[in-house]
């Protein structure tokens, strides 16, 4: 029998893979990925050497490195933000704990690189009557957005009404701890969202606190003209969409064959360190003789003189390592090199029917698609958020949060440019596209619009791309 805290089956699936993904690119327990070398054999000695060959194995974070990267290109400019005054404390304070919205939306944008999912929740705290905006100018009770990471949603449901597939109902799970005087316990809670049988939204809160589940707050959540919700106020936030289906993380191939990488290069080590000490042997000796150097102790080096009998020969072995292994290793780091940038790699989609050396066409990527989809979230929640806090439907459209979605610059020829100008002329190029694809080469300002250059061409300042 199911109860609040059942996972959903598509996550029961996803968690160990989000758990590795977890692990490789945040450079946790890492030794757990490396084979254990005969492990049949329970002596001393075998520990002793599989301790040594976990230890010897160099980790490559490349994997890391790419989610690193493609967040820093992702927010090489600052997003574009637009809010009425009601919610400006949004720059500053998303969450409510001091986390501005650009960090937080750079967190969320970390965890769906690397899992390819996440969420959005917007929250008000629950009053006893009506709130006054000077409560909420000074910030005593307002909407918070908080993000939550893909292992916290364990549980969703949708149900479609019409022609509108909606949530259901959500469950959040968090840990709280619970701290006296000499130490600190955890114990889980779970946030319940739901609409109930008349499609009112309800928020329903659970906590383990004492050793079992037991209900212990609910709520009947509110806007700020007291109307109550009949939606909830959640969106999930994917790779390839914002719907509730799980994607699969992206990322994941390239973990896997980091992981790769690793066992080879622990197999690498240990081939490097078993051969490339040199062992000294001697021919032509006689058993006396090897008896007589026990007993007076055998210095190999230059501290001290060896004698060598009359036709024999004293020589260092040292056989080459596993060129095998190594080979392995070189061609798993090409892969994920070339794995990396696929991520960033941009395809071609014709948006309009006229196009001028395909040059009005949308770049999409991974990276591009994700970026998309927290720019939307985050404009939906900050567009509840606006509901909670009062603000009206002329200020609630100009609502807007935008991720840098252009990554690569195009190399422009001065036949490119001149293309582009001429078609814009001629007038078979929009103003729109034209001034996107200056601002993308660099030769118009990133920061104006396309309707601040149309009143510009107008009065005659619109720039030329010289």
């Amino acid at each position: 029998m199911s109860t609040v805290d059942t996972p959903h089956e598509d996550y029961a699936i996803e968690l160990p893979d989000w758990r590795k993904i977890e692990h490789i690119t945040r450079l946790r327990m890492l030794d757990s990925y490396l084979i254990e070398l005969n492990p049949h054999d329970t002596s001393e000695e075998n520990r002793a050497r599989n301790r040594a060959y976990k230890q010897r194995a160099i980790f490559y974070a490349i994997a890391a490195q790419t989610v690193q990267g493609m967040l820093g290109t992702m927010f090489r400019r600052d997003p574009k933000l637009s809010l009425p005054t009601v919610l400006e404390y949004m720059e500053r304070n998303a969450d409510g704990a001091g986390v501005s919205l650009y960090q937080q939306s750079q967190g969320l944008c970390d965890d769906v690189i690397r899992k390819s999912r996440a969420g959005l929740y917007v929250s008000f705290p629950p009053t006893e009557g009506a709130v006054s905006m000077r409560d909420m100018v000074e910030g005593r009770y307002v909407a918070t957005i908080q993000r939550l990471e893909p292992e916290q949603v364990i549980n969703w449901r949708t149900e479609t009404r019409g022609s509108q597939t909606r949530l259901k109902f959500v469950i959040i799970r968090e840990y709280r701890e619970k701290t006296d005087q000499y130490t600190t316990d955890e114990y889980m809670t779970l946030r319940e969202l739901y609409l109930d049988d008349e499609g009112v939204y309800q928020e329903r809160h659970w906590s383990d606190e004492g050793g079992a589940l037991r209900v212990v707050e609910e709520i009947t959540p509110t806007d700020a003209a007291g109307q109550v919700w009949y939606e909830i106020p959640f969106i999930f936030v994917g790779a390839e969409n914002n719907d509730p289906v799980v994607d699969r993380p992206v990322l994941l191939p390239l973990v896997d064959i980091n992981i790769g990488h690793y066992r080879n290069s622990a197999d690498w080590e240990d081939s490097v360190w078993y051969v490339g000490q040199a062992q000294p042997w001697m021919s032509g000796v006689t058993e006396s003789y090897l008896e007589m150097l026990k007993e007076q102790g055998m210095y190999v080096g230059s501290r001290n003189l060896l004698a060598v009998p009359e036709g024999g020969v004293f020589q260092f072995a040292a056989p080459p390592p596993n060129s095998i292994v190594r080979q392995a290793m070189q061609d798993k780091v090409e892969m994920m090199l070339q794995l990396g940038a696929r991520l960033m790699q941009p395809g071609s989609a014709a948006k309009t029917a006229t196009e001028v050396a395909g040059i009005r066409e949308a770049q999409h990527s991974i990276l591009s698609l994700i970026a998309a989809n927290a720019s939307e979230a985050y404009t939906q929640a900050l567009q509840w958020a606006g509901r909670y806090m009062g603000v009206g439907d002329g200020e609630m459209d100009a609502i807007d949060y935008q991720i840098n979605q252009d990554f690569v610059s195009p190399d422009a020829t001065p036949q490119d440019i001149q293309a582009m100008v001429a078609g814009f002329v001629q007038g078979s190029i929009p103003i729109s596209d034209y001034v996107r694809y200056m601002q993308r080469i660099g030769r118009f300002d990133g920061e104006r619009s396309a309707e601040e250059y149309a009143d510009m061409l107008e009065t005659g300042g619109l720039p030329n791309a010289d």
